[in-house]
């Protein structure tokens, strides 16, 4: 009982640091609601300006991301891009018109081309680019 009770707290815990990584990034790139709302629209459409506006609003985020493997293909850096968005697994298959297994198949395969250890959420690692 008590596992389950100091689980529960650790993951609210990190949802917590993630939601204020997310705020922190949006304060430090000047983001509007209505620039947010705009790259989630495009996000959720997938349209081919999403990448465009994505570098705009977060311009450190692909060179920082290509400095850690510059063997990234450019699908694996849009599902990056969309999980920088705090999208999670469902969604990002939703926005892509993938499956959410193919969707976990490429984090994973990302999770290997970046190096991150099992024991860290590719999620928060990708948060803190």
């Amino acid at each position: 009982m008590k596992e389950t009770e100091i689980k529960d707290s650790t993951i609210e815990d990190l949802l917590k640091a993630n939601n204020e990584l997310m705020k922190q990034q949006i304060i430090n790139n000047n983001l509007t609601e209505d620039n947010i709302a705009e790259i989630l629209e495009l996000a959720e459409i997938d349209s081919p300006l999403f990448i465009e506006k994505f570098q705009i609003y977060f311009p450190d985020f692909m060179p920082n991301l290509l400095s850690i493997n510059p063997g990234l293909i450019s699908s694996e850096i849009h599902i990056c891009a969309l999980m920088r968005l705090n999208f999670d697994t469902k969604k990002i298959a939703s926005c892509t018109n993938s499956s959410v297994r193919a969707i976990e198949s490429r984090k994973y395969r990302i999770r290997k081309k970046l190096d991150i250890p099992s024991d860290i959420n590719i999620n928060n690692f990708i948060l803190k680019i």
